[in-house]
């Protein structure tokens, strides 16, 4: 039996090829945990020990509901390598797969939360390499898990691993790209995605592709093998040989899993109980949850006139601030950095607005991979520009951070959700104001300027400014930042408000003339071929 300090080993209850996991309790918050620790038969081989620690270290930089977070790592009194993640009482999708009794709607469910797990990951530049039912968990409330980054860790970490090792084949044969046999440097997110085709085909029609026979697909013409049979096509692009005629990216296969399900994968939402009253068209089709929490909620939906996915926001009207009076305005504006806005509505109870769909997430899902100046550059750019739009409108944003900065694209920026006030509920705790912005103060176009260079900062350093009346704390965490990008971004985060750049159309500026004295650089210092 294991001992680890401050856990009380109760039990194993998995074991795989590189690893034990161990059911325990964490006694200082008398808490259940489970922690996995290296098997001691591999303690000795140098690229199994980096696999395990990398995948610790890349686990803790990620947050999303669909990946189980690390809470603590250490070594054993064994010296063998562990980490502690919060138990959650679940089976893998593996033993699952077996069972006749559970309904389509149901496994398209958590196929779907698997698809928002690997987008994220795919987001922050994470390959997986071993997508497989044993590496999906389900708890018994349906929620799924992807687990097992450890070869993804490892390559992570070693991008320019020797030859020997970039061609070194990891993964497991049934699921495995025909890239991957090549080795790891063939293998990238288009590898993951033949993989977790694979798997859809697995889970929908109980074999994996090779073993599929004439009879696999004689399904009795219901409702459910309908279902069924729709998911044929994007399983068949997703293991294309070819890496080119697979879908692009997992969000694509996660918005055909969600056409092919109407909503029927959804346990419960306020949805069908408020769309009749709130005078929202019928025909708009329910497609996904994206967020409800006290204040409103946030809804995917079909648009089926217009042939296009639509975000339907409700908001409380007690919690609105000036979003009504600015949503009317944008809906004018078609500026490429902001998000679109289609139409709203109001009745006593919520505001409706209705937005295009940006599926490629939001900027507070990428801060903790790094991001490099000109990448910076790029987000300044395009932000001020935006706010310097919507300023020129009259309309303040008041609650910029980076969760409400959408990506369009995989460098294209939209900011959203002009005019609602702040609040404390959710993730974020910062909200990217000035430390002399008291409560009673109003948000304002500086407040909104301030918030933008407040998250270039974190962009760079990876924290927010630390701000204190006699100057900025962590000033010096922009230390390997090109100076002229620092010395702008500090002048507009300034602790004197006299001394700040206040006007967007002046940031925007700036950070134009940044990006051509840069552009101007590199063509002066580029040989000529």
């Amino acid at each position: 039996m294991q001992s680890i300090p401050g856990y009380h080993i109760k039990t194993l209850i998995g074991e795989g090829g590189m690893a034990k996991v161990y059911l325990a309790v964490q006694k200082s918050l008398d808490r259940a945990v489970a922690i996995k620790v290296l098997d001691a038969r591999l303690n000795q081989d140098p690229i199994i020990q980096q696999q395990f620690e990398q995948e610790s270290l890349l686990i803790a930089k990620l947050s999303h509901p669909n990946i189980i977070q690390i809470i603590d790592k250490g070594i054993n009194d064994a010296q063998l390598p562990y980490f502690v993640m919060p138990y959650i009482k679940s089976v893998s999708l593996e033993t699952v797969l077996p069972r006749n009794d559970i309904s389509i709607t149901r496994k398209l469910d958590v196929l779907i939360q698997l698809c928002s797990a690997l987008a994220y990951a795919h987001r922050n530049g994470i390959v997986h390499r071993d997508i497989k039912p044993a590496n999906v968990l389900v708890d018994y409330d349906g929620r799924a898990y992807l687990v097992d980054f450890g070869i993804a860790g490892y390559f992570t970490a070693n991008k320019n691993a020797p030859t020997s090792e970039t061609e070194m084949v990891m993964g497991t044969d049934a699921y495995m790209a025909p890239e991957q046999y090549n080795g790891t440097s063939h293998t990238n997110q288009m590898s993951d995605i033949y993989s977790l085709g694979v798997l859809i085909h697995e889970v929908i029609f109980g074999v994996t592709p090779r073993h599929a026979t004439e009879q696999t697909y004689a399904l009795p013409t219901t409702d459910k093998y309908q279902m069924a049979n729709a998911l044929r096509p994007i399983i068949n692009r997703c293991i294309e040989t070819n890496p080119e005629l697979r879908p692009r990216s997992v969000d694509e296969i996660r918005q055909q899993l969600l056409i092919i399900s109407q909503g029927r994968h959804l346990h419960s939402n306020r949805w069908s109980t408020e769309s009749t009253r709130d005078n929202i068209p019928p025909n708009y089709t329910l497609l996904d949850v994206l967020k409800e929490n006290p204040f409103g909620a946030t809804y995917l939906v079909n648009d089926p006139k217009h042939q296009r996915f639509l975000v339907i926001k409700k908001q409380n009207v007690n919690h609105l601030g000036n979003a009504p009076q600015y949503a009317a305005k944008l809906m004018q504006v078609q500026h490429p950095h902001i998000a679109r806005i289609y139409g709203t509505g109001k009745n006593p109870r919520v505001f409706i607005s209705a937005m295009e769909y940006l599926p490629y997430g939001n900027l507070q899902e990428r801060l903790n991979q790094t991001i490099e100046a000109d990448q910076c550059l790029s987000i300044a750019q395009q932000l001020f520009n935006a706010l310097a739009c919507a300023h020129s409108y009259g309309i303040v944003h008041g609650n910029l951070r980076p969760s409400n900065i959408l990506f369009a694209g995989k460098q294209h920026l939209k900011l959203s959700d002009f005019g609602f006030p702040s609040h404390s509920y959710g993730e974020d705790s910062h909200w990217y104001q000035p430390a002399d912005q008291t409560i009673n103060n109003a948000p304002s176009f500086a407040t909104d300027v301030y918030a933008i260079g407040a998250i270039l900062f974190q962009i760079l350093t990876g924290t927010p400014p630390k701000c204190e009346w006699w100057g900025l704390k962590n000033r010096w965490q922009l230390r390997k930042t090109a100076r002229p990008i620092s010395k702008l971004i500090l002048k507009i985060i300034h602790t004197n408000p006299n001394k700040r750049i206040t006007s967007a159309d002046q940031a925007a500026t700036a950070f134009n003339q940044l990006q051509g004295a840069q552009q101007t650089q590199i063509s002066a210092t580029t040989p000529k071929g």
